[in-house]
C-alpha cells in the first residue's frame, strides 16, 4: 500500500506539465462499477489510473492522467460502459500545475501554509470532482496559491479547498470557483477571510 501510494504520489507531480497535460476524474455511486471501469479505462488508451478507491458515504473516485487525446478516449468509454452510477465528472485537457501537489489528498492530508499579509478564501463543494475542476478554475483566474485541498476522505464525501494571495486576487478566484460549482450543481459554500489569524489558520 506504501508503494501504491508512493508511486501515485510521483504521478501526479508530472501532471500540468507538457508530457502529462490533461487529467480527467469519475466519482460514482458505485464502488464495484469503478473498480470494473478502472480496468476499461486502462485497457481503451495508454492513461495513467493516479487513484482508484472508495471515499466517504460509499462513492467510488478514479482519478487518471495523459496526453490529451488519450485521456479522452478513455474517458468517453468509461461514461458510455458507467451504467447510471456516475455522480459527478470532469476532463480538464489543461490542468493547471498547482493543482497536481494537492490531488494526493485522495489518501492523505497537507497542511496550510499562508504568508502573513494574504488573505484566504475556502471553498466548499458537495462533490470532490466539482472541487477539483473549482481549483483549476480559480487558478487560473487569478493569481492566489492552491494552500490546501481535502477530498472526501472522513467527511462525508464533500470536498473543500483554501486558496490564498492578495485580497483583490483571491475575491476573482473565489467567483470563478462558485460560478463552476453552480453550473455543476456542487455548490456548498464559499467564504472569505481577509485578514486570518495564524491561531485560526492552524485549524483549517
Amino acid at each position: 500500500m506504501a508503494s501504491t501510494k508512493r508511486n501515485a504520489r510521483e504521478a501526479t507531480e508530472r501532471i500540468g506539465s507538457a508530457h502529462v497535460p490533461s487529467l480527467a476524474f469519475i466519482e460514482l455511486s458505485s464502488i464495484s462499477r469503478g473498480l470494473y471501469l478502472t480496468d476499461l479505462i486502462l485497457k481503451k488508451a495508454p492513461v495513467k489510473v493516479i487513484a482508484s478507491q472508495p471515499v466517504s458515504s460509499g462513492k467510488h473516485a478514479i482519478l487518471y492522467t495523459g496526453d490529451v487525446a488519450s485521456v479522452d478516449e478513455s474517458h468517453r468509454e468509461a461514461l458510455a460502459f458507467a451504467e447510471g452510477t456516475v455522480v459527478k465528472e470532469i476532463f480538464i485537457p489543461g490542468v493547471h500545475e498547482q493543482l497536481a501537489p494537492f490531488l494526493d489528498s485522495l489518501w492523505t492530508q497537507n497542511h496550510i501554509q499562508v504568508r502573513p499579509s494574504d488573505a484566504v478564501g475556502i471553498v466548499e463543494s458537495q462533490t470532490l470532482a466539482g472541487a477539483i475542476l473549482a481549483a483549476d478554475r480559480a487558478l487560473k483566474a487569478a493569481t492566489v496559491a492552491l494552500c490546501k485541498m481535502r477530498l472526501g476522505q472522513g467527511i462525508g464525501g464533500k470536498a473543500y479547498f483554501v486558496l490564498s494571495g492578495r485580497l483583490e486576487e483571491v475575491e476573482a478566484a473565489l467567483e470563478a470557483a462558485r460560478t463552476i460549482l453552480e453550473d455543476t450543481e456542487s455548490l456548498c459554500r464559499v467564504d472569505l477571510v481577509a485578514r486570518p489569524s495564524d491561531e485560526a489558520l492552524a485549524h483549517f
